[in-house]
Formats: structure tokens, sequence, C-alpha cells
């Protein structure tokens, strides 16, 4: 058997820590064979909390590399005025810094958002041959609309998730696209709905090769319909077939977190909870107890979920005025 090096990165502050440790786990158990090296930006995390997740890291025989970036984060904030994230944390934007902070000797990464659990093998992904593409991601049929038109996209046109991105480091740096997208958020006020996730979008268009749902399977995403997905997106039949999203439904690679029910909350019932509660036991985490207080919102969270595949439209109608009052203002 042939074993490969691969190179993965995450991004966090102290706050996702855990969570970044429960990916990381997941991952390493699902890889066992491959030869894994994690990159950490770490936006302040702890000296005890990155103890915590390298003396993790050294029992099963891998490396990690902490790279601080609270005074990126600053120059950031320098450089581009009027630089506002919203809801989303600052450390939203490492990713876009890779190419200068990593060493040039990397030149492929997979980067993964901290709210992922790991359930098959990632080789596959990760020899995927990127060719002239920059980055390889999964769509996001669900996007608004709004979003697409702000940054210039056609609704014929896919709309990328940034949670998890395979790279091909050595074109982002040869062709400067650092420097591109840093300027486009500049040019746009350095406020965007879904901030680098929207810049990749617009910078990178026609230059990220897309990958099944499968690799980043969006825990609401249990609750739609594929037949829904398709009337959201109309691109978004040609690159995921029916059979394709029912297999990413039950057998993911990649589940991801990225909406309010999320499983280290109390009273939260997400369909994939079981998966990080699994990992979370094998973590130096695992006597954190999950966050109290939100128990009401989870129940009704989990009521709008049911109601995507009973009434799409009631689920439409809520998304579409949590947009206007949260994200869009």
């Amino acid at each position: 058997m042939c074993y490969i090096d691969m190179n993965i990165v995450y991004a966090s502050d102290n706050g996702y820590c855990q969570h970044m440790a429960v990916s990381i786990v997941s991952l390493i158990e699902h890889n066992r064979g491959e030869q894994l090296t994690f990159h950490i930006l770490s936006d302040a995390i702890s000296e005890e909390n990155k103890e915590k997740v390298r003396q993790m890291i050294k029992l099963y025989g891998r490396k990690v590399t902490f790279y601080p970036i609270e005074g990126l984060m600053q120059e950031l904030k320098d450089r581009i005025p009027g630089l506002d994230t919203g809801r989303f944390r600052i450390t939203t934007l490492a990713r876009l810094l890779m190419g200068s902070i990593l060493p040039e000797t990397v030149t492929k990464a997979l980067y993964l958002d901290c709210d992922t659990v790991v359930l098959r093998s990632l080789s596959g992904l990760y020899n995927l041959r990127l060719n002239n593409c920059i980055a390889a991601m999964a769509a996001e049929p669900t996007i608004y609309p709004d979003v697409k038109d702000i940054i210039g996209l056609t609704e014929e046109d896919n709309y990328f998730n940034a949670g998890v991105i395979l790279f091909n480091l050595s074109l982002w740096r040869s062709e400067n696209m650092e420097s591109d997208c840093l300027d486009y958020y500049n040019v746009m006020g350095g406020k965007l709905p879904f901030n680098d996730q929207d810049i990749l979008n617009y910078v990178l268009k026609d230059r990220i090769k897309r990958i099944g749902q499968t690799y980043d399977f969006i825990t609401n995403y249990y609750y739609f319909r594929y037949s829904t997905l398709v009337e959201k997106s109309s691109s978004y039949a040609a690159g995921e077939s029916r059979e394709s999203f029912h297999l990413a439904k039950h057998h993911p690679h990649i589940v991801h977190y990225a909406s309010d029910e999320r499983p280290w909350n109390r009273g939260n019932l997400n369909h994939y909870s079981r998966a990080y509660d699994k990992y979370l036991k094998l973590t130096p985490f695992m006597d954190n107890a999950k966050v109290k207080g939100k128990e009401f919102y989870m129940a009704a969270y989990h009521m709008m979920n049911v109601a995507t595949f009973i009434a799409p439209r009631i689920r439409q109608y809520i998304s579409d005025k949590y947009y206007n009052d949260k994200v869009k203002k």
C-alpha cells in the first residue's frame, strides 16, 4: 500500500480549540496509514490548550506546528479600513494568509474548519489532481441569491463552501492570490456577508475544482430533499446526482456543523452529534460539559430543520428573514 504525506491546516482561537481537537482526532482515526502533518494557525490559543493538543497528536505519532497569527489579524485590520466580519470570528480570514504563513515546502494543503468531523479516509480527496485549479471545494446550493449577486456571480454559477478546501499552494503563491483576495476585500469596504468565503468565490472564480458533497456535508442538508437543493441552485445537479447526494447524507467523508444546531450545545438534536461526541471522548477535552442555556433555541431550530423536509417554503421564509435581519445589515 502506498501512503501519502498530507498537510492539514486548521485556524482556531482558544474558544474553538476543543472542536479542532475533535476534528483532528477523527481525521487521524480514519487515516491511520497516512503521514499526517498538522499546521495550526493560532489566534491566541492558550499555552495550556496548545500543550493538550500537542500531546494528543504526539500520542498518535504525528507532528504539529502552531503559527501565531495574532499580529497578522491586527495587520488585516490596519490594511483594510472598515474591516467587519460581523457574526464571524476574525480568525476565519486566516485561511487567506496560508500561503505566506506556511513554509514554502508545503505546496499542497487541506484546510478544514474546526467544526468538522472526519468519518472516512481522505486520501482520495488529497490525491485529487488540481491541474490549473487553485482550490477544490464543495458546492453550497443554499447560499442566498443576494450574496451571489453582491459578489457578481450569476444564477448558473456555483457558489462554494470554504469549510473544506484543498489548496494548490504553489499556484496560490505564484499568482499572488493572497494579495488579490485582500485587495478585493478592501474594495468591498472590508465587509461581505460571508467574508473570506465570498472573497474566495469571487477571486478564484473558474479556478475552483468542484468536489462531491460527501467531503463537506453541511449537517442541515440532512433535512433537505435533493430536489429542493436543485431548485435552489440550477448548477447543483451538474456535479451532484441524486444517488451521490443520498450516499453523502448517510455515509459522508466529512460532516460540517455549519449551522446553529451544534453538537456541543446541550439539548441539540443534530443527526450527526453522536460522531462529535464519540471523538470528543478521545481528546483532552473529554470532561468539558456541553454549553447550557440554549436548550429552547435548540428545540426550535430542530423544528425548523424538520420543517425543511415537510414544508420547504417555511424553511425558506425563516432563512430569508434571518438573512435580512442578521446577515445583510
